[in-house]
């Protein structure tokens, strides 16, 4: 009912005042009404996770053929069966509970933060550390954290579509009071919500409740969900296995049309088809999917890339342009002003100009300061920073002075108006200061058009050497509100900003990956284009446009091919960015696009991929991003693009591994009855080969390390399949490598005079030695197994030899034996099986030396 209230009645209900808190209240606070988090999604127990695991179509058709073996008495059959089942449901929880694990603990590293009054000055405090009595600061891009009664509010604007719905824009009023406690939530003119965006102005306000008590609090239990929309990747893999599942099906009637041809018995023909399906339909595959997109979360976690959408994942392996900003992304973000410049000359940092450009330096500034250790502690936008720190070096007397005296008019600084300006009275007058882009102040101020002519060619000088420039006026006036014009220049702050270290290299990195990359950014042409040259990103002027010109774009109809060749996009407005955008997605290309304003949302939003900044980017920027940079350097962009690259090989992989294989045994059972003879592999021994040749295989690829080209080689097509002509090529080389010479085997041994028991067994201990080869073959698409790092992967040896292992002790076991009807071979036999399956290795070298052949 805070809305009912004035500002002195809300402090006084409260118990608190605008000057904030201290620790030891907010504590005690803390204690009474909790944590400042909503209520979460339930989640999944380690149980129901497990009893997942058997929602599969695929588990039905063994729960049905282990209910058949147990009436018709195969009571081994049935409970291998079941030990089968149970195994894969064990695997499958574990695997899927780390997933899930890891997935939480991205969601903690995405943290939201405030600026609050505590113990007497303005501290930067975790949105969940907020309590009822807070005093807190917003401006553009800021998400209320909580349910707020203003205390102060200036041009501020939300977007409070959350809670009401309407997606338009709607002014707030701190002085309106509602005449009924029963007004509708759009109405309440002197309130913010809990989740509602702050889209222009500034304002302070009184956290009036927090978590479950806020208005969108109390319908968090209907917001919170367990259910994730899942990646586009992870979908087309099910539509994937649906319709290998269905030309499985096909395979199937045709092998029971064969069977029944040939007279074998019914019961056989079911379990070989049951066994067959399970194995040859790669019901892993989600499963492995899903551990390499987790892992590929938790790698970019490291290298300061977090994960809001898995799709990016996926989409970062197609990334054919970056467009990045370049203050903070790629340069350090620590400014500091090296030369003041006047129309008559630049002064030193340490030279006194005079007071009223000193007082425009530290007044015209929304940065706070407070001892801390001793220390002197500055919260706020950089430049304002810089230009605090200049004034207070050259006068601190001044400074001290001045620092407590509060605005009469203010007007933020707005990215579509590229200048602030406030007014305050100083020596009983009043005073009006502005400071923002030269070119809007200039035309603001008493200068004639030579003298502005002649200041702008200063500006574009001390662009040319990497300055950023803002300039400062000021205006002695008893006018209402802020002054539109008559100021008195004072000149430009000359302002460094040091590139960030491994950025040049990065951009080179980048390039070689075949990423175009290319700087947009708000600042002086000349500046942009200096770095621009100092980061390899643009070598001619040719390369740079700037907003007057992309205006003139526009205007002619904002043709792609016109910009296709720049470089460089300088003094761009935010709608000129989105078009920039769009105009090199219809090129063809898959942008990627960097942004941590407000101003920057409807870019990050109709972008492929939008990056957003997670130190200085507000929360507009990373709720409309696909991905969060945790230090805002353009580095771990491109670290970025290398994990989604790995991640999106080692799916391939898996997908190779679990097809081939699949092919194989296909192959083998055809050919086997084509031919006449017996079955070559009992249906118990297929579900092994599945459950121990595959087992850990699949998954330990998935967790592959990088390959050494993966930053060398083009992006892919975001729009081509992953069966593509590749992938055809290599899953039926080896497919049919293995399921053939797994058939000549079975045919030599029975040729030979061996009984079919014996020769199963040969032919699946060569089997499971295929695979195991085969593993290693699916390690890289295109390099030699010879050139391959094979320490890069432990996981992937110890499964190798794990799954070889189990399989020559069962042979040994006489409880395995008797099951899966197999028995121990000489060391000659395993080292000629050995060297049948090492066979595929040469195989798979000369199908990849014949393929770049062909298409070089």
């Amino acid at each position: 009912m805070f809305h009912t209230k004035s500002v002195e009645e809300t402090l006084r209900d409260l118990e608190c005042s605008a000057e904030g808190l201290s620790s030891k209240e907010a504590s005690m606070r803390t204690a009474k009404y909790g944590k400042n988090i909503l209520a979460q999604a339930k989640k999944r127990t380690l149980f129901g996770i497990f009893i997942e695991q058997f929602k599969s179509p695929v588990i039905y058709i063994l729960f049905v053929a282990a209910a058949i073996s147990l009436l018709i008495g195969e009571y081994s059959d049935a409970g291998f069966i079941m030990t089968a089942l149970l195994i894969n449901a064990v695997v499958g929880t574990y695997q899927e509970y780390i997933a899930g694990e890891r997935a939480d603990a991205l969601k903690k590293a995405i943290k939201t933060f405030v600026q609050v009054l505590r113990d007497g000055h303005r501290a930067q405090i975790a949105s969940e550390d907020i309590t009822v009595g807070d005093i807190v600061f917003f401006e553009s891009g800021v998400k209320a954290p909580a349910d707020i009664r203003l205390l102060e509010a200036n041009e501020l604007q939300i977007n409070e579509s959350l809670l009401t719905g309407e997606s338009l824009e709607v002014s707030k009023d701190f002085n309106y009071m509602s005449k009924s406690g029963d007004e509708p939530i759009g109405e309440r003119q002197n309130m913010l919500y809990g989740g509602s965006m702050v889209t222009k102005g500034r304002a302070i306000g009184v956290v009036t409740a927090v978590a479950g008590e806020t208005e969108v609090g109390k319908i968090a239990s209907l917001l919170a969900s367990d259910s994730v929309a899942k990646p586009p990747l992870m979908l087309r893999m099910e539509k994937f296995s649906i319709n290998i599942s269905k030309i499985i099906l096909g395979v199937v009637l045709l092998i029971i049309i064969l069977g029944v041809y040939q007279d074998m018995p019914l019961k056989d023909i079911f379990f070989l088809t049951v066994a067959l399906s399970v194995s040859a339909i790669p019901e892993g595959l989600p499963v492995a999917i899903t551990v390499a997109l987790s892992v590929a979360s938790a790698q970019m976690s490291k290298r300061n890339v977090i994960v809001r959408r898995l799709s990016a994942i996926e989409g970062l392996g197609s990334c054919t342009l970056i467009a990045s900003d370049k203050t903070g992304t790629m340069t350090q973000n620590s400014l500091s002003v090296e030369y003041f410049v006047t129309p008559e000359k630049a002064y030193n940092p340490d030279e006194y100009i005079n007071k009223h450009l000193l007082l425009g330096a530290r007044l015209c500034n929304e940065s706070t300061h407070h001892v801390e250790d001793g220390e002197l502690i500055f919260i706020g936008d950089q430049v304002d920073i810089a230009l605090a720190k200049y004034a207070l070096a050259l006068d601190e007397e001044l400074f001290k002075k001045h620092e407590k005296k509060k605005a009469i008019n203010a007007m933020p600084y707005e990215p579509v108006n590229k200048y602030s300006a406030m007014s305050y009275e100083i020596e009983s007058q009043k005073v009006h200061f502005i400071k923002g882009s030269p070119e809007i102040i200039l035309r603001m101020s008493t200068l004639g058009e030579d003298e502005i002519g002649a200041v702008l060619k200063q500006v574009d000088e001390w662009a040319a050497k990497g300055f950023r420039n803002i300039a400062l006026a000021y205006k002695v006036s008893d006018e209402d509100g802020i002054a539109k014009e008559g100021y008195t220049y004072s000149g430009f702050a000359a302002i460094t900003d040091p590139l960030r270290e491994g950025v040049k290299e990065a951009v080179k990195t980048a390039r070689e990956a075949g990423i175009k990359v290319v700087m947009v950014t708000g600042d002086h042409p000349n500046t942009a284009f200096f770095i621009a040259k100092e980061l390899g990103i643009a070598t001619i002027r040719d390369e740079i446009i700037d907003g007057v010109e992309i205006s003139s774009w526009m205007q002619r109809g904002a043709h792609k091919e016109e910009i296709a060749d720049k470089r460089v996009f300088a003094r761009v407005s935010p709608e000129q960015k989105q078009l920039i955008v769009k105009a090199f997605q219809n090129l063809g290309h898959y942008v990627a696009v960097t942004g941590d304003g407000v101003n920057d949302a409807p870019a990050l939003k109709f972008a492929n991929i939008g990056i957003a900044m997670g130190k200085s980017g507000t929360d507009v920027a990373r709720e409309s991003s696909d991905l969060i940079l945790t230090d805002d350097s353009f580095g771990s962009i491109v670290n970025g693009v290398e994990e989604g690259r790995v991640a999106y090989d080692n799916i391939r992989k898996v997908i190779h591994l679990l097809i081939s294989t699949g092919v194989a045994e296909i192959v083998l059972v055809l050919l086997s009855i084509i031919f006449f003879l017996p079955i070559p592999l009992l249906p118990v021994q297929l579900l092994w080969l599945n459950l121990v040749a595959n087992g850990f295989q699949d998954v330990a690829l998935a967790v592959e390390g990088a390959e050494s080209e993966v930053l060398k080689r083009k992006p892919r097509n975001p729009k081509e399949s992953i069966f593509n002509k590749i992938m055809i090529s290599r899953v039926a080389v080896g497919g049919l490598y293995m399921g053939i010479s797994a058939f000549i085997v079975f045919y030599t041994m029975l040729e030979f005079g061996y009984e079919e028991e014996s020769a199963r067994n040969i032919t699946l201990l060569l089997m499971v030695l295929l695979v195991n080869v085969h593993t290693f073959n699916s390690r890289s698409e295109n390099s030699s197994i010879f050139k391959i790092n094979h320490a890069r992967n432990i996981f992937l040896w110890i499964s190798v030899i794990a799954a070889q292992g189990v399989h020559m002790i069962s042979m040994y076991t006489p409880f395995m034996q008797s099951l899966l009807s197999i028995e121990p071979v000489d060391l000659k036999m395993w080292a000629t099986l050995l060297l049948i399956a090492l066979v595929l290795g040469v195989v798979m070298e000369l199908e990849k030396f014949f393929r770049k052949k062909l298409s070089s």
